[in-house]
């Protein structure tokens, strides 16, 4: 039977008559074709603290969840996020779905006053330095890899363990050593299609469905 990933659906505001719209970068779709999954959007009205109850009968469907980026977060977002956490559900966070993971767990965020090295369209930004006694290292066995960057807050600091940084000290990927595959990166490897060390990342997140 195929495994079934689920991607919480973040909110924007679409250029025509300004309506809200619910969805997430395409990148994803492409990449996740590449595996015999089923994929489904998970649509949130984030403003309704009695949508905890309906997301989740969703969610329990899924095998794993995937927190795409975005630009606001909202408390809905920490409940799911640390209930994921509680069942040992697989939860990749990606860029605001990083940020999102390390605030559940007493985290903080910064606005970047220099963003410029973070803040880009191109592929491969900057090297980020993975800890070596890490998962995300198991996983992609280098210590150091370049990767692409386009975001504009940081984490100085969470509660989940702290695995790899920028050169310039910002953090770039979190994780939780006693789950299954609970990680957060900062970068966006969803949108580096043929890079290996992105393949190697999504086919152990697929592997632990």
């Amino acid at each position: 039977m195929k495994k079934t990933i689920g991607i919480i659906s973040r909110e924007y505001i679409s250029d025509y008559k300004e309506v809200k719209l619910y969805g997430f970068r395409q990148d994803l779709v492409p990449f996740l074709r590449k595996y015999d999954i089923n994929i489904i959007s998970i649509p949130v009205i984030f403003q309704n603290e009695n949508e905890f109850k309906k997301v989740n009968e969703i969610i329990d469907f899924c095998d794993g969840i995937i927190f795409p980026g975005g630009s606001e977060m909202y408390n809905i977002d920490y409940k799911i996020i640390k209930y994921l956490y509680e069942m040992d559900k697989p939860t990749l966070g990606v860029c605001l779905g990083f940020q999102i993971m390390a605030k559940a767990f007493n985290g903080k965020d910064r606005v970047l006053i220099e963003s410029g090295n973070h803040a880009s369209e191109e592929e491969y930004v900057h090297n980020v330095t993975i800890k070596k006694d890490s998962l995300l290292y198991k996983i992609i066995g280098e210590e150091n890899i370049m990767v692409n960057s386009r975001h504009t807050k940081k984490v100085p600091y969470t509660e989940l363990d702290c695995v790899a940084y920028s050169d310039d000290g910002i953090l770039e990927a979190i994780e939780a050593k006693d789950k299954k595959f609970f990680i957060g990166t900062q970068w966006h490897p969803e949108s580096l299609l043929d890079d290996e060390n992105s393949k190697k990342f999504f086919d152990y997140f697929i592997e632990s469905l």
